[in-house]
């Protein structure tokens, strides 16, 4: 997607990519992939090394989205004849979370000048910073102050700044208006949703009606996003549990934040099976295909899903569940940007940054792509609140977000984690069996995968 002439057009890369796409998901196809992956920077750096040229290209690694095209042009057009962006894409149909963070990790252990600036999930900057320079040289004080604190929380290690962030959002509940209004007691359950309805109000509601549409959908795959609703639940009725617990899962909070998201799928039945194998795009698609009443997602579905204007005028957005005895909990989710140490061009990727953090762009990134502003003005302005109404509500869910703890090897824990909390959600083992074995292994920082049934 918008790709220089001297770079491989989007069909040809998404060819290659798409071709691997099986392969990936077997033992040996994850080794071809990286490998495919890796010459694909190489000959990328090897083009871009080998002409001479004046203008300098800065090659950024990312999910390119509308809003990523319309600043990069931007970009591109002030500073022409001098520095180009040039993009690398990760669209989202063909990758998981987890794929892309492998691929951009192998990538980056290769230390070519293949990217000189990437975009990391929040949960990533721990693993990443080790082939990432060190921010603190290139921001003032009064820079960062500029920025929110929900999304500059997750940039550092060690105390040291690592990455800055670029775009945030945050787990809520969607569900399409006209068919629970639909549904008897439809306009005033959804009254309560809007309110903020209990998750023993939410549970009853699905378990009385009678619909052939699914009730609850939320992605149950093997994956990093299960952790999510998982982690909302838990730091629902138990905020400080990782200062608490930190990895250990065999406590009976953990027990009855796994326990709730079985019984949506074996015992209540509200959430249908067919969840288990759905990561988060699948899991919009399922919604949309299936007409689906709940779906746990983000607040960016608005513009990820832009190509369904039909169903899409009918969905609402609303806070996620919460529990009796405990608090609203919403995942903050989002993504920072980092520097290869590798790479020749710091300064330019710096200036890039910064214009990303400029308060055009980051209104560009919040009415094209959906995601929260980084920058505390648009929250603090009264022209930006009377220009976007909006923001009033989003302040309201950022006082309910939580982090996913910040750990080094928080990637490889929740690998192990997702794993035993899918085996439980399938029926393949128990809550208790599976937490145990969670603690152990992590304990051990081993996992035994068992085979797929």
């Amino acid at each position: 997607m918008f790709l220089s002439a001297n770079f491989l057009t989007l069909d040809e890369k998404n060819g290659r990519l798409k071709a691997m796409k099986s392969a990936f998901r077997q033992h040996w196809g994850a080794m071809f992939l990286s490998l495919v992956a890796l010459s694909f920077i190489a000959v990328q750096a090897f083009f871009s090394t080998h002409r001479e040229k004046a203008v300098t290209e800065l090659y950024f690694a990312d999910r390119m989205t509308e809003a990523h095209r319309v600043l990069i042009d931007e970009y591109n057009r002030l500073h022409q004849g001098k520095v180009k962006v040039v993009p690398i894409d990760f669209p989202n149909p063909d990758f998981t979370t987890n794929e892309r963070k492998e691929i951009l990790a192998r990538s980056l252990r290769g230390e070519g000048e293949g990217i000189d600036l990437f975009a990391v999930d929040v949960i990533w900057v721990q693993r990443f910073e080790r082939w990432s320079e060190h921010l603190d040289p290139y921001f003032s004080r009064k820079e960062l102050d500029g920025l929110s604190a929900e999304g500059l929380q997750t940039c550092y290690k060690d105390g040291k700044l690592v990455a800055i962030p670029f775009k945030l959002a945050q787990g809520v509940l969607l569900y399409r208006e006209d068919l629970l209004h639909a549904l008897p007691g439809g306009k005033q359950m959804a009254e309560e949703v809007r309110r903020g309805i209990t998750w023993t109000e939410f549970v009853k509601f699905g378990r009385n009606i009678r619909t052939p549409n699914p009730y609850y959908i939320f992605p149950a795959a093997e994956y990093e996003g299960l952790l999510c609703p998982f982690i909302e639940i838990l730091l629902g009725r138990e905020g400080t549990y990782f200062e608490t617990y930190g990895f250990k899962f065999d406590t009976e909070p953990a027990r009855k934040a796994l326990r709730f998201l079985v019984d949506l799928v074996q015992t209540y039945k509200i959430t249908p099976e067919a969840a288990t194998a759905m990561t988060e795009v699948s899991s919009y698609e399922y919604f949309i295909r299936r007409n689906g009443i709940f779906l746990r997602g983000w607040t960016t579905y608005d513009k990820d899903f832009s190509n369904v204007p039909e169903q899409k005028r009918f969905v609402r957005m609303a806070p996620l569940p919460h529990f009796e005895d405990g608090k609203p909990a919403s995942t903050f989710g989002g993504w920072n940007l980092m520097v290869s140490k590798f790479s020749t061009k710091k300064e330019e990727a710096i200036a890039f940054i910064k214009f990303l953090l400029g308060k055009e762009s980051q209104e560009t990134i919040f009415t094209k792509g959906g995601y929260f502003p980084v920058v505390r003005t648009f929250y603090e302005e009264e022209s930006y609140r009377k220009k976007f109404p909006e923001l009033a509500e989003i302040s309201r869910l950022l006082a309910h977000g939580v982090h996913r703890p910040s750990h080094d090897k928080y990637t490889k824990y929740s690998e192990i984690l997702a794993h035993y909390v899918f085996q439980a959600i399938r029926g393949r083992i128990d809550v208790e069996d599976a937490l145990r074995q969670a603690t152990k292994a992590i304990e051990s920082e081993k996992i035994l995968l068992e085979p797929t049934l």
